[in-house]
């Protein structure tokens, strides 16, 4: 859903609540310390019958290191995506915008964080650069 600058032009905003980059940074890294914890415990709930005493200890401890790195570079991935995505579609913009190529519309914002920030900033500067455009073109 696209935001506007919050002039009242038909805004829908979102309902749910946005999490600052630093703080999902912050939750990401906490699961990622506690997660071979998590591993061990699930490891171990099945007693004398558990996967260690099924497969050894030196299998059971590899196979947790395999399922810990797994999991670690897919939420690697996911939240650099999370992150860079808009950033690259930022860059791509400004790219244009300095060959003298102006958006039709106004960028979409997709958040409230940062990132959504420095959207309605990018918004912001758009406009003034239309309205200065504009008036030296009308200048003789």
């Amino acid at each position: 859903m696209a935001e506007s600058s919050g002039r009242g032009e038909g805004t829908r905003r979102r309902s749910t609540v946005q999490i600052p980059i630093f703080y999902k940074i912050l939750i990401y890294m906490i699961f990622v310390a506690i997660l071979p914890v998590i591993l061990l415990g699930i490891i171990s709930i099945g007693g004398t019958e558990s996967i260690v005493s099924i497969i050894g200890t030196l299998p059971s401890v590899l196979l947790l290191t395999l399922i810990t790195v797994l999991v670690v570079l897919m939420w690697s991935y996911y939240l650099a995506r999370q992150v860079t995505r808009p950033i690259v579609e930022l860059s791509a913009i400004a790219s244009r915008i300095s060959r003298g190529d102006l958006p039709d519309k106004e960028l979409e914002v997709i958040s409230s964080d940062e990132i959504g920030e420095l959207f309605r900033a990018f918004n912001r500067m758009i406009n003034t650069y239309r309205i200065l455009d504009t008036l030296a073109k009308e200048e003789p």
